[in-house]
């Protein structure tokens, strides 16, 4: 759906109006599609309902935000434990590709190609945990944060650190050590601490709800 992959982009940002009238133009159909899809968005957590504003973009508060990451965290470290016991030779060898991606990317200090290589490398694990469900319920929680992480490799020395905890997730992932592979990924993913207070302290304060 087009609306999920503007949400996924950040290019929908927290608080954003969804106006059924443009939607219609843009997608050449009328209102009563456009309803049911919005309906289906609020019931998935991707858009709320106001009966005076109508849809919109949601704003998570701080705590529901840490909660967010703080799940993705979990759900991503399993995918990685599971890829480490599922990965075929090749898919191995193209993670490895990947954070060589990666490495170019950060020593370019080019945060867009790094954004790419970055989601290359998790769509490969993605796809080699051989568990749709769980990967659903990562899209899901990557999508409804994305408007707050999408300048994350931005900050000084993030890619270069990025770099070394692929690095840590591909080793594990390459011995087909799953303990070590959900350890490493928690590592890379998790945000707490002092790490989650400056997170949020970059952060325009209009993105946030109550």
């Amino acid at each position: 759906m087009a609306l999920i992959k503007d949400l996924a982009s950040g290019a929908m940002r927290p608080g954003h109006p969804i106006d059924e009238k443009e939607l219609g133009a843009r997608f050449s159909t009328s209102r009563t599609p456009i309803r049911e899809a919005i309906l289906q968005l609020a019931a998935q957590g991707f858009v709320v309902m106001s009966p005076r504003s109508g849809a919109s973009v949601p704003k998570l508060s701080i705590h529901m935000l840490r909660e967010m990451l703080e799940l993705l965290g979990e759900l991503e470290a399993i995918a990685a434990g599971y890829a480490a016991r599922r990965m075929k030779p090749e898919e191995r060898q193209q993670l490895e590709r990947s954070v060589d991606a990666c490495r170019q990317a950060a020593a370019s200090d080019d945060a867009a190609a790094y954004e790419r290589a970055n989601d290359d490398f998790h769509q490969l694990i993605y796809d080699g945990c051989r568990n749709g469900a769980l990967v659903e319920q990562i899209v899901t929680l990557r999508t409804r944060c994305a408007a707050y992480t999408i300048r994350r490799f931005e900050s000084p020395g993030r890619m270069q650190r990025s770099v070394k905890e692929h690095e840590d997730v591909c080793r594990a992932i390459a011995d087909a050590d799953s303990g070590a592979a959900r350890e490493a990924m928690l590592a890379h993913i998790s945000i707490g601490g002092k790490d989650f207070a400056e997170f949020v302290s970059g952060l325009p304060p209009e993105l946030l709800g109550i």
